[in-house]
């Protein structure tokens, strides 16, 4: 096991006077309000009608909602379904209202971007409580005709057990996204019910009793496994029981680890496939002989991005291609009593012959870096947050942009870095900030400049936190890591001309000013989000 060293964040700031420059970095990116989206008018949960009725509502009208996750339809990928999430803003804190079950989404909405109309209809009653969580585990895997959504774990509401509490559900859920997605606009038309349970199958495993986390596909092709086959990771995270109120009988633990399992496939009888789980806990690392804090206690995060990504160390100049892998971003909360995110990231392998990142054989490697003052730190969007990846042969590097959420160090009016003082203080971003990862295995992160008529238009001050990043259809990509389109900035720089729409951000959790972490509950401050916003690529000004 390896071990690293604590953070001292005075060296942090002594190193970080000031926000950091890239001029490497040749492009930036912009926010611009979509006004197809009536933030104003918000859809709530309440509308819904709650005999099963599918509706549809008026045109530009989205729901409010956070946490959530989602799908496209395969044929018309305008076509999106969400699923579980949290209808209000932040949740409240010691004996306040925190995650209460009516603030739990139990509806499937279907959000057409090409129409910008909605429809929805509840989750029956069997499936309301283990599908409408939030802060699971999920990925789209779309394959041989068939377009899955599969969801592990998450936190919410459970009437089931004696003393009704909120838990970790320890379930997998395959949804069949197109057929799902058909019948409810079908059954929108005649306010009709729609067969939701028919496209909807579930199986329980206490491996999968996870929340926070994220969760990876790596196809049969890109598989270190043997034989080779599509392949899941979930990706560290946590099983907390409990109302999150700081009550005696609250319980979490971390995960601490990486599991993997084969994908599932239903059956003739349409029954989820035996599971088999592999706990991942023995990796190689790269270390220093003084470091004295353990990656078992750098994998203890969770709310946090975990990325797909190539590894630029390993690009072949002659087939123009690069490894591919995932990174694992920031995060909470470092076990030292600081209340601090992570700030380091972990480098994901999943081929085992990259040498660069060595280690179990037939078992993906991960590497972090050193904790020493001289390595990297991530200083901005450190929560879950809507997220874009693009790729460059041309540069060997790989840039994660990354759009608001909750920031622990932050660009002062006077320019300078400054760091949030406590859990409490710790701010909601408006922060957009590009990390890059070159051909080194070394980062950069810098700020983007403020989009300052967005912000004057839309009256809110930040946005982006567990929010959804919906890539614009056409722009290139990169088809060789299946976990998530990763767009090709080299042909978007050749093809495309600036600026460049690389998609829109939906949902999240936003607000009118700057606020932290509130001491006292104040939830007019914090606001699931209806929201639309354009995010556009421009060509930087720093060179």
């Amino acid at each position: 096991m390896c071990e690293y060293s604590t953070i001292n964040h005075a060296d942090v700031l002594k190193r970080h006077a000031a926000p950091e420059k890239d001029a490497t970095i040749s492009f930036t990116v912009r926010l611009v309000e979509n006004k197809q989206s009536s933030p104003e008018k918000g859809i709530l949960g309440s509308e819904v009608p709650a005999n099963g009725a599918a509706v549809t509502f008026d045109q530009h009208r989205y729901p409010k909602l956070q946490s959530f996750k989602s799908a496209s339809h395969s044929k018309t990928p305008n076509k999106i379904l969400l699923v579980g999430g949290r209808t209000a803003g932040l949740h409240g804190f010691g004996d306040q209202p925190n995650f209460v079950k009516e603030d739990q989404n139990y509806a499937l909405y279907v959000i057409n971007l090409a129409t910008n109309i909605t429809t929805a209809a509840m989750l029956p009653k069997a499936l309301k409580e283990s599908v409408g969580v939030m802060n699971a585990q999920a990925q789209q895997v779309t394959k041989s005709g068939k377009n899955y959504l599969y969801v592990v774990g998450g936190y919410g509401w459970s009437s089931t057990i004696k003393v009704p509490v909120n838990v970790t559900y320890p379930m997998l859920t395959m949804i069949s996204v197109d057929e799902l997605i058909d019948s409810i606009e079908a059954a929108a038309k005649s306010k009709a019910i729609p067969e939701i349970s028919r496209f909807i199958s579930q199986t329980s495993n206490q491996a999968f009793q996870i929340t926070g986390g994220e969760m990876v596909f790596v196809p049969s092709t890109l598989s270190s496994t043997v034989p080779s086959v599509d392949t899941f990771y979930l990706v560290v995270g946590q099983h907390f029981e409990g109302n999150y109120g700081g009550a005696p009988d609250d319980t979490f633990k971390y995960t601490r680890s990486v599991l993997t399992f084969p994908v599932p496939y239903l059956d003739v009888n349409g029954k989820i496939s035996s599971i088999e789980v592999t706990i991942l806990n023995a990796f190689n690392c790269t270390s220093s002989a003084h470091n004295k804090y353990s990656l078992d206690a750098q994998l203890s995060r969770r709310d946090l991005n975990v990325v797909p990504t190539f590894l630029p160390s390993s690009f072949d100049s002659k087939t123009g291609k690069a490894l591919p892998g995932a990174l694992i971003l920031s995060g909470v909360f470092q076990q030292d009593g600081s209340q601090a995110p992570f700030l380091q990231p972990i480098v994901f392998s999943f081929n085992k012959s990259d040498i660069s990142l060595p280690g179990p054989p037939g078992q993906p490697n991960i590497s972090i870096h050193s904790f020493s003052v001289e390595s990297f730190f991530q200083l901005y969007n450190n929560y879950s947050c809507a997220n874009i990846q693009l790729f460059s042969a041309k540069d060997q590097a790989i840039y994660n942009v990354l759009l608001g959420g909750i920031s622990y160090f932050f660009s002062s009016s006077a320019g300078v870095l400054d760091q949030a003082t406590s859990l409490f203080k710790r701010p909601f971003t408006s922060d957009v900030s590009i990390l890059k990862m070159d051909n080194h295995n070394s980062f950069t992160q810098v700020l983007c400049p403020k989009s300052n008529d967005f912000f004057a238009s839309t009256k809110i001050t930040t946005f982006g936190t567990e929010a959804l990043f919906i890539p614009a259809q056409g722009l290139p990509i990169n088809n060789a890591h299946l976990s998530r389109e990763i767009l090709d900035l080299d042909k978007i720089r050749s093809t495309q001309r600036f600026p460049v729409r690389l998609g829109t951000i939906f949902g999240g959790i936003e607000s009118s000013e700057i606020t932290g972490f509130p001491p006292v509950f104040e939830p007019t401050k914090t606001l699931a989000s209806s929201r639309l916003i354009d995010v556009y690529l421009v060509p930087s000004t720093v060179h």
